[in-house]
């Protein structure tokens, strides 16, 4: 077993390093993203999913500081890929919302992902392919079962809709008992 597991671990970590190399700052690039960077990103999709929102959402949402957040509004405002805007109920507060200039990189950003994700996918077997998703569905949610908190960070970062094939919304609904709330 500790060889078998010194293999996941290793194995693990490649995996984590080149998706996050390929699907990185060169799919950033490629999608013509300008100066924006991974984290932006998060941001602005996570605005884009979770519009109208605050600030401090985002910042608890992505497990950020508050001032980081900020700082990555800021930017996201100044590439006007995000706008603010006032809650008519609480002047204090100012609602984020994804312009359409926002919408179209988030849009770029995606193609080039699935892209990039499709070739290499597309090099595998068949069976190989098949083995990975059973493998990477059987992890995760091995994974939320053992850690309830996981499931609600890991839906709340998402940027997705909820759909019933979704194994964080299948892992919710064993643990709670009940759909995701969108």
């Amino acid at each position: 077993m500790e060889t078998h597991l010194r293999d996941v671990e290793m194995l693990g970590d490649l995996f984590a390093e080149v998706v996050g190399d390929h699907l990185g700052d060169g799919m950033l690039a490629e999608a013509e993203a300008g100066d924006v960077t991974l984290t932006q990103i998060s941001a602005l999709r996570y605005v884009a999913r979770h519009a109208p929102t605050y600030v401090g959402r985002l910042s608890a949402g992505l497990g950020i500081s508050f001032p980081a957040a900020t700082k990555a509004v800021d930017r996201l405002v100044a590439k006007n890929l995000v706008d603010r805007r006032g809650d008519p109920d609480d002047r204090r507060k100012e609602g984020l919302a994804v312009t359409d200039e926002g919408r179209a990189l988030l849009a770029r950003v995606q193609t080039v992902r699935t892209q990039r994700l499709g070739g290499v996918l597309e090099r595998m077997e068949p069976a190989e392919r098949r083995a990975l998703t059973r493998a990477l569905r059987g992890f995760l949610t091995s994974a939320f079962l053992s850690d309830n908190s996981l499931v609600a960070r890991t839906c709340e970062r998402c940027g997705c809709d909820c759909f019933e094939t979704c194994v964080v919304y299948q892992a919710h609904v064993a643990l709670y008992g009940e759909a995701i709330s969108p």
